[in-house]
């Protein structure tokens, strides 16, 4: 399989599926070669390796949308797959907003395809899994690894549409990660989790070694912890706990759907300052050798290096193509058109991006003060209002310079109220699963309750 065969394959669908009778087509595809080493209790479990064919193909009659997707990539069923999109469409409803979007410019982001990865075997794999155990082992035996995996993939993506959208892109993986806790006689750690994730098969055993080391830091902190302290005041969210608790929050607000459905407290303030002045959130699909890095989006549309929050002050919010025709005011699509090739377009972010501070990490707390470092955080969030409840996983309390690992200790409190009470934040930063490079945030006057 090849780009251009790929490419191909979704011309094909739309010729048929204009000639079936659509108003419009897109065709997407994509194919994917992996291998991948399963890691359970300490010890490499099982290797497998996969290759699939996946396309949706997603048709317009009268405004109304037909979508089918399947893995079956010869050519003698695709008849049966445009009629059955066909026929979908014209018993769905009929929707003003519905179209696809006109052909831009689209330029590749460099390094998302290294042919190194993609010599990568099963045998290769398993030996990275074994030193990654041992890795794991030789820094710390108290470390156990419940569960991991290592693989290595090459996969390639294509999208033909009616309107003239052509557009391949070839790109490689490889991700090693590591679950488990420690245990030192009856003294049991929270779980944690860490990973190492690159485009790139150079350096990557570093990479590992790196995600190894973090790892068993993380998981041993929490030995010997102990009851915590109740009090509202300051918390340290670590750059683990930025992604698991802030992020999602935020964007979700951001996404034109759930303003469309009145679903996001940030609707109406376009232009105003919605978080603490120090606080710059970035969108960037464009990262040379970024895993989250795409040349263009789920719909074909371009994707960009786009500032969300700037100062604090809300920037934009996220579109894609029918969120932009729902919303109307010259809106256009941000190139945030989200999804596989076996599913629908949705909206989501690409890379998000926090500035640095200028605060040391271990200097957002003073030596004078009492706050919570949230190591993890495991919750319930309401997407809608932001009123969040949840445990702290691997956290301490830093009491006059001294830091503790505490166990059983709640925190609560409103998102879009803590995005205000941000104070500082570090000028360390660290990527989060490909997916975020974030600082430590300190947050002022959050509940904190002992268990």
């Amino acid at each position: 399989m090849n780009e251009r065969n790929l490419l191909d394959l979704c011309r094909t669908l739309i010729e048929l599926a204009r000639k079936a009778g659509a108003d419009q087509a897109e065709a997407a595809a994509s194919w994917e070669r992996a291998v991948e080493t399963h890691l359970e209790n300490g010890a490499v479990h099982t290797v497998q390796s996969r290759e699939e064919t996946t396309y949706g193909l997603r048709v317009l009659v009268g405004g109304s949308q037909g979508f089918v997707t399947a893995n079956d990539a010869e050519p003698e069923v695709f008849g049966q797959r445009v009629a059955e999109a066909i026929a979908q469409a014209r018993v769905n409803p009929a929707d003003a907003w519905m179209g696809l979007p006109d052909p831009e410019v689209v330029a590749a982001v460099p390094g998302l395809y290294d042919a190194d990865v993609a010599e990568v075997g099963a045998d290769e794999a398993a030996r990275l899994a074994r030193t990654m155990l041992a890795g794991i082992r030789d820094l710390d035996p108290r470390v156990r690894v419940d569960s991991g995996s290592v693989s290595a993939a090459v996969s390639m993506t294509a999208l033909a549409s009616t309107t003239g959208v052509a557009v391949s892109e070839a790109a490689t993986l490889m991700d090693a990660s590591a679950f488990g806790m420690a245990v030192d006689g009856d003294d049991v750690a929270s779980f944690d989790y860490d990973n190492a994730v690159s485009r790139r098969r150079r350096g990557f055993e570093d990479e590992i070694a790196e995600a190894c080391s973090r790892f068993v830091t993380k998981c041993t902190a929490g030995l010997g912890a102990a009851a915590g302290l109740s009090f509202r005041g300051p918390i340290v969210l670590s750059p683990d706990a930025v992604a698991e608790l802030l992020l999602p929050t935020l964007v979700g607000a951001l996404s034109a759907d759930n303003i469309r459905k009145g679903r996001s407290p940030l609707a109406a303030h376009l232009g105003e300052r919605v978080a603490a002045p120090l606080l710059n959130v970035w969108d960037d699909g464009r990262v040379p050798g970024g895993v989250s890095s795409s040349a263009f989006d789920r719909e074909g549309v371009p994707t960009r290096r786009r500032a969300l929050l700037s100062g604090g002050v809300l920037q934009t919010f996220l579109f894609n193509h029918y969120e932009a025709r729902a919303r109307g005011q010259g809106a256009t699509s941000t190139g945030n058109a989200a999804g596989s090739t076996a599913s629908l377009p949705s909206v989501g972010p690409h890379r998000l991006e926090i500035d640095p501070g200028t605060t040391a990490m271990a200097d957002l707390v003073a030596r004078s003060e009492t706050a919570v470092w949230v190591g993890r955080y495991s919750g319930a969030t309401n997407a809608v209002t932001g009123e969040f409840s949840g445990v702290v996983k691997n956290g301490f309390l830093i009491e006059r310079g001294v830091r503790r690992p505490v166990r059983e200790v709640l925190i609560t409190g409103n998102v879009f109220e803590l995005l205000q009470q941000i104070s500082a934040l570090s000028r360390e930063r660290q990527d989060v699963g490909g997916t975020a490079l974030v600082p430590a945030v300190r947050a002022e006057n959050v509940s904190v309750t002992a268990g």
